[in-house]
C-alpha cells in the first residue's frame, strides 16, 4: 500500500513537471519560474541530506552553490561555450569545495557544526565579493547562456526541459543512494550516532562522504542557475540564501525525498508571485514557516509518512540499531519493512 502511494505521488509530480511549460503560461507566470523551482528544490535536498538524513544542521550550502555558479560561468565565458560541460564543471567545483572544508567540519556536532558551516560559507563569499578580477566582485559575471552541443540556442522553454532531465536524474540517484548501506548509515548516525559508533561505524567518515554529496547537489543547482539567470554573484553564496534553503527543507519535510521540492514551490511563489502583491511577502513565509515548526515539526509531506523514503528520523529511534547493523550488512532493517 505504502509503495503504490509512494509511486501515486511520484508519478504526479512527474506529471505536473512535464505539463509546467504549459500551465505557468495559462497562469499567467513566466517559464523561468519553473525552472528556479526545480534548482532551488536541488539545493535543498544538497541541505536535505544533512539535516533530513544525517541530522547535521548545515548553514553553508550556498557556498557550494555559489561556487557551482561562478565555476559553469566562467568555463563558459574562458574556455568552451557549451553548456553540459560548464555544469559539470560546477558541478564538480561544488563537490570538491565541499570536500575541501570537510575535514574541518566532521569532528564537529550541534551548534559548533552549524556555526562552522556559516564561517566557512562566509569566506567563501568574502573571496568571491573582493576576488574582482576573476568573479567581478560585487558587481559580479554576466555570462550568455551557452548552446547545448549543435544547437545555436537554448531558450526557457528547453533550458527548463534540461534542468528538469538533470534534477530527475539526481533524484533517482538520491533515491538509491537512500537505500543502499551507506544511506541507511546515514540515517543511523542522524537517529542515534553514539551508538553506531559503538557498532564500529566511522561516524565521521560518513559524514564527510554525506557532505561531499550534499555540495555536489549544491553545485550541481549553482551551475544550472548561473545558466538560467545569465548571471553569477556573490549573495548566491550568502548566509542568507543557505538560510532559504534551510527553511524549504523544513516547510516541504526534512528526511522526504520531495519535501526540498514542495518548500521551494512555496518559496518561489511567495518570491515571485506574492511579492507583486505586497512587499509583506516575507512575512508571509515566514508566518508559514513558523506555523511548521510550532504545529508540524516534521514538514508538510511529513505529516502522514512513517517509512520508506519519506521516513522521519524517529523511524530508527523505534527500531534501535538496527539500522546501523544492517547497513553495514547491505539488508534493509527488518522494522522499516513491517512498518510499511
Amino acid at each position: 500500500m505504502r509503495l503504490r502511494a509512494n509511486a501515486v505521488g511520484t508519478s504526479l509530480i512527474a506529471i505536473v513537471l512535464l505539463a509546467l511549460p504549459w500551465l505557468l503560461p495559462a497562469a499567467k507566470l513566466n517559464i523561468s519560474l519553473g525552472t528556479t523551482v526545480l534548482l532551488f528544490a536541488l539545493a535543498a535536498s544538497s541541505v536535505n541530506i544533512l539535516l533530513g538524513y544525517t541530522g547535521l544542521m548545515a548553514f553553508g550550502n550556498a557556498a557550494f552553490f555559489g561556487v557551482g555558479a561562478y565555476a559553469s560561468a566562467l568555463f563558459a565565458i574562458h574556455t568552451v561555450p557549451s553548456l553540459l560541460p560548464a555544469v559539470a564543471v560546477g558541478s564538480i567545483a561544488g563537490m570538491l569545495s565541499a570536500m575541501l572544508v570537510g575535514p574541518f567540519l566532521i569532528r564537529r556536532r550541534g551548534i559548533y557544526f552549524s556555526l562552522l558551516t556559516i564561517a566557512f560559507g562566509q569566506v567563501y563569499y568574502f573571496v568571491a565579493y573582493r576576488w574582482n578580477d576573476m568573479t567581478g566582485g560585487e558587481d559580479g559575471l554576466t555570462v550568455q547562456r551557452p548552446p547545448l552541443a549543435a544547437a545555436k540556442g537554448v531558450d526557457d522553454a528547453q533550458f527548463y526541459f534540461f534542468a528538469l532531465a538533470i534534477f530527475a536524474l539526481f533524484m533517482v540517484v538520491l533515491w538509491y543512494v537512500l537505500r543502499s548501506p551507506f544511506g541507511l548509515t546515514l540515517r543511523a548516525i542522524g537517529q542515534n550516532e553514539v551508538r553506531a559508533r559503538y557498532l564500529g561505524i566511522d561516524t565521521n567518515r560518513f559524514v564527510y562522504f554525506a557532505l561531499t554529496l550534499s555540495g555536489l547537489f549544491a553545485g550541481t543547482a549553482g551551475a544550472l542557475y548561473s545558466m538560467s539567470i545569465n548571471f553569477a554573484y556573490p549573495l548566491l553564496m550568502d548566509w542568507h540564501q543557505s538560510g532559504d534553503f534551510v527553511m524549504m527543507v523544513v516547510l516541504g519535510g526534512t528526511g522526504t525525498l520531495w519535501g526540498p521540492l514542495v518548500g521551494a514551490t512555496i518559496y518561489a511563489l511567495g518570491a515571485n508571485v506574492l511579492s507583486s502583491a505586497t512587499e509583506a511577502w516575507q512575512i508571509a513565509i515566514g508566518a508559514l514557516f513558523v506555523a511548521c515548526v510550532l504545529l508540524f515539526p516534521r514538514g508538510l509531506l511529513g505529516l502522514g509518512s512513517r517509512s520508506g523514503g519519506a521516513a522521519p528520523q524517529s523511524l530508527a529511534m523505534e527500531a534501535g540499531a538496527e539500522p546501523v547493523a544492517l547497513a553495514a550488512q547491505g539488508y534493509e532493517p527488518v522494522a522499516q519493512r513491517d512498518l510499511g
